[in-house]
């Protein structure tokens, strides 16, 4: 366990040094203001299948995750540079979500309310296929890392279970940007959509390392403004 989280710290210490290594680059780059809304963070298990103890809705009602996720915000910074035809894109993101678990498990005696309120510092590197130059249409593949900040407030009936958080995770990520309004001055104002799904972020009995549905996920959209 020691061993895999220093390689992965060690990955994602390269990918934010390559992220770095584009953004400083002053050859014909772009910087741009992004702001908007989101859904997601938190990707949880809804299979009760899978967890010990949870037989039957007869038994055992089990509402700990679905419709946990609230609509949240999200702001930032990027930088594009020209790559040939194309460009890279990179910068930082803060997101933030917040998330309601709610804990109804009388044969495994967890029962409570677990209130999450995650923020997280987000470095995306994408490479963006140009579509429409008129409009600087682009679709964006590429992968993005996040540091995870969370504030945990548990309300107990009974009891809950025990919890750990992964403070890093990562995922590949696609989106789409166009800029259909462009000023005399050369700036422009514009839309995004991005999508990514990545690696764990909140383990606990009812999200085992083990369950394929347990990572990080993120639908965002907003304005942009470039200069």
């Amino acid at each position: 366990m020691q061993y895999n989280t220093i390689r992965f710290a060690a990955c994602i210490g390269v990918f934010i040094l390559i992220a770095i290594t584009i953004s400083c680059s002053t050859a014909k780059q772009k910087i741009s203001f992004q702001a908007g809304i989101n859904h997601g963070g938190i990707v949880e298990n809804t299979d009760m299948s899978l967890v010990p103890g949870v037989s039957t809705l007869a038994e055992a009602t089990v509402d700990a995750f679905t419709g946990a996720s609230q609509t949240g915000f999200n702001a930032g910074i990027h930088i594009n540079k020209p790559i040939g035809k194309n460009e890279v894109e990179t910068g930082v993101d803060y997101m933030f979500n917040h998330h309601t678990f709610n804990y109804i498990d009388n044969g495994n005696h967890f029962i409570g309310v677990r209130r999450i309120a995650l923020s997280q510092i987000i470095v995306p590197l994408t490479y963006n296929f140009f579509f429409n130059r008129d409009f600087d249409f682009q679709l964006k593949l590429g992968l993005a890392v996040q540091y995870n900040m969370l504030n945990v407030n548990d309300v107990t009936v009974f009891k809950l279970p025990e919890y750990n958080i992964h403070r890093f995770s990562a995922g590949p990520t696609i989106g789409i940007s166009a800029f259909p309004v462009k000023y005399a001055n050369g700036n422009k104002l514009g839309v995004y959509f991005d999508m990514y799904r990545g690696s764990q972020i909140y383990e606990d009995y009812y999200n085992q390392p083990g369950f394929k549905m347990p990572g990080s996920a993120y639908l965002k959209c907003g304005l942009k403004y470039q200069f």
